[in-house]
Protein backbone atom coordinates (compact mmCIF):
# COMPACT_ATOMS: atom_id res chain seq x y z
CA UNK A 1 0.00 0.00 0.00
CA UNK A 2 1.36 3.72 -0.53
CA UNK A 3 2.18 5.42 2.50
CA UNK A 4 0.17 9.09 2.46
CA UNK A 5 3.12 11.59 3.29
CA UNK A 6 0.84 14.24 3.33
CA UNK A 7 -2.50 16.17 2.08
CA UNK A 8 -4.80 14.95 -1.08
CA UNK A 9 -5.45 17.64 -3.58
CA UNK A 10 -7.77 18.40 -6.54
CA UNK A 11 -6.88 20.73 -9.24
CA UNK A 12 -10.74 21.13 -10.05
CA UNK A 13 -12.01 24.15 -9.00
CA UNK A 14 -14.33 26.29 -10.71
CA UNK A 15 -13.49 28.22 -13.78
CA UNK A 16 -15.97 31.37 -15.34
CA UNK A 17 -15.84 33.71 -17.84
CA UNK A 18 -17.29 36.66 -15.82
CA UNK A 19 -19.40 37.62 -18.94
CA UNK A 20 -20.81 34.17 -19.16
CA UNK A 21 -22.14 33.63 -15.29
CA UNK A 22 -22.71 37.35 -14.02
CA UNK A 23 -23.55 38.86 -10.83
CA UNK A 24 -26.95 36.88 -9.72
CA UNK A 25 -25.76 33.21 -10.75
CA UNK A 26 -22.02 34.25 -9.09
CA UNK A 27 -23.73 35.16 -5.83
CA UNK A 28 -26.07 32.09 -5.95
CA UNK A 29 -23.97 29.42 -6.69
CA UNK A 30 -19.96 30.95 -5.41
CA UNK A 31 -19.78 33.52 -2.82
CA UNK A 32 -23.42 32.56 -0.60
CA UNK A 33 -22.53 28.94 -0.53
CA UNK A 34 -18.93 29.96 0.17
CA UNK A 35 -17.67 28.34 -2.88
CA UNK A 36 -14.02 29.49 -4.18
CA UNK A 37 -14.10 30.22 -8.13
CA UNK A 38 -11.59 31.68 -10.44
CA UNK A 39 -13.14 34.33 -12.78
CA UNK A 40 -11.45 35.43 -16.06
CA UNK A 41 -12.25 38.57 -17.77
CA UNK A 42 -13.09 40.51 -14.63
CA UNK A 43 -10.18 43.37 -14.65
CA UNK A 44 -9.33 44.45 -18.19
CA UNK A 45 -10.84 47.47 -17.01
CA UNK A 46 -8.04 48.12 -14.99
CA UNK A 47 -5.00 50.34 -16.67
CA UNK A 48 -2.99 48.39 -14.71
CA UNK A 49 -3.86 44.97 -16.09
CA UNK A 50 -1.78 45.86 -19.26
CA UNK A 51 1.02 48.45 -17.53
CA UNK A 52 1.78 47.14 -14.16
CA UNK A 53 5.07 44.85 -14.63
CA UNK A 54 8.18 44.23 -13.24
CA UNK A 55 10.12 46.92 -15.83
CA UNK A 56 7.57 49.36 -15.26
CA UNK A 57 8.01 49.16 -11.46
CA UNK A 58 11.68 49.28 -11.70
CA UNK A 59 11.75 52.33 -14.95
CA UNK A 60 9.30 54.05 -13.30
CA UNK A 61 9.55 53.56 -9.30
CA UNK A 62 12.80 52.28 -8.81
CA UNK A 63 13.80 54.52 -5.65
CA UNK A 64 10.38 54.07 -3.85
CA UNK A 65 11.58 52.74 -0.74
CA UNK A 66 10.21 49.40 0.84
CA UNK A 67 10.69 47.07 3.99
CA UNK A 68 10.32 43.56 3.25
CA UNK A 69 10.37 41.28 6.20
CA UNK A 70 12.57 43.83 8.00
CA UNK A 71 14.66 44.77 5.22
CA UNK A 72 15.29 47.98 4.06
CA UNK A 73 15.19 48.15 0.05
CA UNK A 74 13.98 50.33 -3.06
CA UNK A 75 11.43 48.81 -5.62
CA UNK A 76 14.40 48.53 -8.08
CA UNK A 77 16.77 46.09 -6.26
CA UNK A 78 13.54 44.51 -5.33
CA UNK A 79 12.46 44.07 -8.67
CA UNK A 80 16.20 42.85 -9.32
CA UNK A 81 16.06 40.33 -7.07
CA UNK A 82 12.74 38.66 -7.81
CA UNK A 83 14.21 38.88 -11.49
CA UNK A 84 16.84 35.97 -10.76
CA UNK A 85 14.88 34.10 -7.72
CA UNK A 86 14.61 30.34 -7.58
CA UNK A 87 13.34 27.73 -5.47
CA UNK A 88 16.47 27.44 -3.88
CA UNK A 89 17.51 31.17 -2.95
CA UNK A 90 13.75 32.93 -3.22
CA UNK A 91 13.98 36.75 -3.46
CA UNK A 92 11.85 39.20 -0.28
CA UNK A 93 8.35 38.69 -1.32
CA UNK A 94 6.49 41.72 -1.22
CA UNK A 95 2.96 41.15 0.19
CA UNK A 96 0.09 43.04 2.18
CA UNK A 97 1.55 45.60 0.94
CA UNK A 98 -1.17 48.29 1.43
CA UNK A 99 -1.96 50.01 -2.35
CA UNK A 100 -3.15 53.51 -0.27
CA UNK A 101 0.60 54.04 0.28
CA UNK A 102 1.76 53.85 -3.30
CA UNK A 103 1.43 56.92 -5.34
CA UNK A 104 -1.88 58.20 -6.30
CA UNK A 105 -1.58 57.26 -9.54
CA UNK A 106 -0.91 54.07 -9.12
CA UNK A 107 -4.02 53.51 -6.62
CA UNK A 108 -6.41 54.97 -9.78
CA UNK A 109 -5.11 51.90 -12.10
CA UNK A 110 -6.53 49.29 -9.79
CA UNK A 111 -10.20 51.84 -9.61
CA UNK A 112 -12.76 50.57 -9.86
CA UNK A 113 -12.83 47.07 -8.32
CA UNK A 114 -14.07 44.32 -10.54
CA UNK A 115 -17.75 43.40 -10.23
CA UNK A 116 -17.13 39.94 -8.60
CA UNK A 117 -15.83 41.93 -5.64
CA UNK A 118 -19.35 42.68 -4.93
CA UNK A 119 -21.57 43.01 -3.05
CA UNK A 120 -18.48 44.32 -0.48
CA UNK A 121 -20.72 45.35 2.62
CA UNK A 122 -17.57 47.25 3.76
CA UNK A 123 -18.45 49.61 1.03
CA UNK A 124 -21.26 50.59 3.39
CA UNK A 125 -21.58 54.51 3.92
CA UNK A 126 -22.28 54.54 7.85
CA UNK A 127 -19.53 51.65 8.34
CA UNK A 128 -16.77 53.74 6.47
CA UNK A 129 -17.57 56.80 8.25
CA UNK A 130 -16.81 55.02 11.46
CA UNK A 131 -14.13 52.54 10.93
CA UNK A 132 -12.71 51.18 7.12
CA UNK A 133 -12.52 47.51 6.79
CA UNK A 134 -11.35 47.50 3.58
CA UNK A 135 -7.75 46.76 2.74
CA UNK A 136 -6.60 46.66 -0.81
CA UNK A 137 -2.90 45.22 -1.19
CA UNK A 138 0.16 45.02 -3.78
CA UNK A 139 2.08 41.45 -3.48
CA UNK A 140 5.69 41.19 -5.68
CA UNK A 141 7.26 37.98 -6.02
CA UNK A 142 9.77 35.84 -7.55
CA UNK A 143 9.32 32.01 -8.85
CA UNK A 144 10.34 29.76 -5.18
CA UNK A 145 8.94 32.49 -2.71
CA UNK A 146 6.05 31.27 -0.86
CA UNK A 147 2.98 33.28 1.30
CA UNK A 148 4.83 32.61 5.11
CA UNK A 149 1.97 31.19 6.88
CA UNK A 150 -1.19 28.39 5.96
CA UNK A 151 -3.96 30.72 7.38
CA UNK A 152 -7.61 31.71 6.42
CA UNK A 153 -7.97 35.72 6.58
CA UNK A 154 -8.22 37.64 9.58
CA UNK A 155 -11.65 38.09 11.05
CA UNK A 156 -13.31 35.88 8.51
CA UNK A 157 -13.26 38.10 5.62
CA UNK A 158 -13.61 37.17 2.20
CA UNK A 159 -10.46 37.59 0.06
CA UNK A 160 -10.24 38.64 -3.60
CA UNK A 161 -6.45 38.16 -5.59
CA UNK A 162 -6.11 39.35 -8.90
CA UNK A 163 -3.41 38.61 -10.71
CA UNK A 164 -1.63 40.72 -13.01
CA UNK A 165 1.82 38.62 -13.89
CA UNK A 166 3.16 35.86 -13.60
CA UNK A 167 1.83 32.55 -12.15
CA UNK A 168 0.69 31.52 -8.65
CA UNK A 169 0.00 27.88 -7.56
CA UNK A 170 -2.58 28.02 -4.39
CA UNK A 171 -2.97 25.79 -1.74
CA UNK A 172 -6.83 25.78 -0.22
CA UNK A 173 -8.50 24.04 2.34
CA UNK A 174 -12.66 24.08 3.62
CA UNK A 175 -13.64 25.11 6.79
CA UNK A 176 -14.59 21.57 7.74
CA UNK A 177 -10.59 21.04 7.39
CA UNK A 178 -10.12 23.10 10.57
CA UNK A 179 -9.62 20.30 12.89
CA UNK A 180 -6.59 18.76 10.75
CA UNK A 181 -5.12 22.07 10.62
CA UNK A 182 -3.35 22.36 13.93
CA UNK A 183 -3.97 26.31 14.23
CA UNK A 184 -3.44 28.05 17.13
CA UNK A 185 -5.58 28.42 20.22
CA UNK A 186 -5.77 32.18 21.75
CA UNK A 187 -7.18 34.50 19.52
CA UNK A 188 -4.23 35.72 17.26
CA UNK A 189 -3.27 32.46 16.39
CA UNK A 190 -6.46 30.70 15.87
CA UNK A 191 -6.55 31.46 11.64
CA UNK A 192 -3.46 30.51 11.11
CA UNK A 193 -1.93 27.00 11.10
CA UNK A 194 1.49 25.68 13.08
CA UNK A 195 2.02 23.42 9.69
CA UNK A 196 5.67 25.21 8.42
CA UNK A 197 5.74 22.51 5.07
CA UNK A 198 2.49 21.68 3.05
CA UNK A 199 5.16 19.41 1.02
CA UNK A 200 6.53 17.89 3.27
CA UNK A 201 4.72 17.89 6.12
CA UNK A 202 6.32 16.97 9.47
CA UNK A 203 3.63 14.03 10.27
CA UNK A 204 5.37 13.04 13.96
CA UNK A 205 4.40 16.69 14.97
CA UNK A 206 1.14 16.93 12.47
CA UNK A 207 -0.15 13.77 12.32
CA UNK A 208 -3.79 14.52 11.69
CA UNK A 209 -2.63 16.68 8.11
CA UNK A 210 -2.14 13.86 6.31
CA UNK A 211 -5.87 13.32 6.11
CA UNK A 212 -6.60 16.71 4.92
CA UNK A 213 -8.30 17.11 1.55
CA UNK A 214 -8.00 20.46 -0.48
CA UNK A 215 -7.10 21.92 -3.41
CA UNK A 216 -4.56 22.68 -5.42
CA UNK A 217 -4.40 25.23 -8.45
CA UNK A 218 -2.85 27.96 -10.83
CA UNK A 219 -3.94 31.29 -11.04
CA UNK A 220 -2.87 33.06 -14.01
CA UNK A 221 -2.79 36.75 -15.43
CA UNK A 222 -5.78 38.30 -16.18
CA UNK A 223 -8.03 36.03 -13.41
CA UNK A 224 -9.46 36.52 -10.16
CA UNK A 225 -9.57 34.30 -7.44
CA UNK A 226 -12.35 34.03 -4.91
CA UNK A 227 -11.25 32.93 -1.54
CA UNK A 228 -14.22 32.91 0.79
CA UNK A 229 -14.40 33.47 4.33
CA UNK A 230 -12.96 30.67 6.66
CA UNK A 231 -10.67 28.96 3.85
CA UNK A 232 -7.52 28.25 4.76
CA UNK A 233 -4.93 28.65 1.96
CA UNK A 234 -1.53 30.01 1.25
CA UNK A 235 0.52 30.14 -2.06
CA UNK A 236 3.88 29.77 -4.33
CA UNK A 237 5.14 31.75 -6.90
CA UNK A 238 5.57 30.10 -10.10
CA UNK A 239 6.93 33.03 -12.23
CA UNK A 240 7.50 36.61 -11.04
CA UNK A 241 4.47 38.26 -9.92
CA UNK A 242 2.32 40.66 -9.60
CA UNK A 243 -0.87 40.43 -7.20
CA UNK A 244 -3.45 43.04 -5.74
CA UNK A 245 -5.91 42.04 -3.08
CA UNK A 246 -9.02 43.26 -1.43
CA UNK A 247 -10.73 41.74 1.70
CA UNK A 248 -14.91 42.01 2.01
CA UNK A 249 -17.90 40.98 4.14
CA UNK A 250 -21.66 40.42 3.17
CA UNK A 251 -24.43 37.97 3.68
CA UNK A 252 -22.23 35.15 3.56
CA UNK A 253 -19.95 35.85 6.41
CA UNK A 254 -21.30 39.00 8.11
CA UNK A 255 -22.23 36.97 11.31
CA UNK A 256 -18.60 35.73 11.43
CA UNK A 257 -17.13 38.78 11.03
CA UNK A 258 -19.48 40.34 13.33
CA UNK A 259 -17.94 37.67 16.26
CA UNK A 260 -15.32 38.28 15.62
CA UNK A 261 -14.70 41.69 15.26
CA UNK A 262 -16.58 41.77 19.15
CA UNK A 263 -14.09 39.33 20.40
CA UNK A 264 -11.27 40.77 19.24
CA UNK A 265 -11.56 44.88 19.53
CA UNK A 266 -14.14 45.01 22.53
CA UNK A 267 -12.77 42.00 24.75
CA UNK A 268 -13.18 42.85 28.16
CA UNK A 269 -15.50 45.91 26.96
CA UNK A 270 -19.26 44.37 27.59
CA UNK A 271 -21.05 48.03 27.26
CA UNK A 272 -18.43 47.98 23.68
CA UNK A 273 -19.48 44.88 22.78
CA UNK A 274 -23.06 45.28 23.38
CA UNK A 275 -23.35 48.45 21.04
CA UNK A 276 -21.29 47.31 18.42
CA UNK A 277 -23.36 44.16 18.22
CA UNK A 278 -26.50 46.29 17.61
CA UNK A 279 -24.69 48.86 15.55
CA UNK A 280 -23.22 45.73 13.34
CA UNK A 281 -26.34 43.96 13.11
CA UNK A 282 -28.66 47.13 12.02
CA UNK A 283 -25.75 47.44 9.21
CA UNK A 284 -26.34 43.90 7.79
CA UNK A 285 -29.73 44.14 8.30
CA UNK A 286 -30.30 47.03 5.91
CA UNK A 287 -27.48 45.78 3.48
CA UNK A 288 -29.82 42.25 3.61
CA UNK A 289 -32.30 44.77 2.51
CA UNK A 290 -30.43 46.32 -0.28
CA UNK A 291 -29.11 43.35 -1.97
Amino acid sequence: MEKVSGPQFTDQIDRHRWADIGRKRYVREYVLPLKPVIISGGIEHWVARKKWTLDFFKQQYGGMPLTVDGRQLSMGTLIDEVKVSTPERPAPYLRNHPVKDLPEELQLDVQPMPECVSPNWFDNRLLKTWKDFTYVELYIGGTGAKFPVLHYDGLHTHAFLMQLEGVKEYVAFPPDQAPLMYAGQDAAHENKSAVDNIETPDLTRFPKFCSASGFRFKLFPGETLFVPSGWWHTARILSPSITVSINGANAANWKDFSRDFRQSYWAGHKAKKAVGSVYLGVIGTMMRMAD
